[in-house]
């Protein structure tokens, strides 16, 4: 199964990372990867940093920051 893309903007409302966990969600569940998703959340929610929550989603779809192609 193909990664999904979503597209934020860091520097925007978008860079939030309860937006990006939003498209996320949406995302796998579009695919039925509803576990993939509870999980991502769980590591998420955990994780110390912004940079590695990123890192972690990174691991299930295609992030792409269109604030840094500016």
């Amino acid at each position: 199964m193909t990664k999904p893309t979503i597209h934020f903007n860091s520097r925007g409302e978008s860079g939030n990372i309860f937006w990006i966990l939003g498209a996320v969600k949406t995302a796998l569940h579009k695919q039925r990867r509803i576990t993939d998703y509870n999980n991502l959340r769980d590591r998420v929610t955990a994780s110390g940093s912004y940079n590695e929550a990123l890192s972690i989603i990174r691991e299930y779809v295609d992030l792409v920051d269109d604030d840094s192609e500016v």
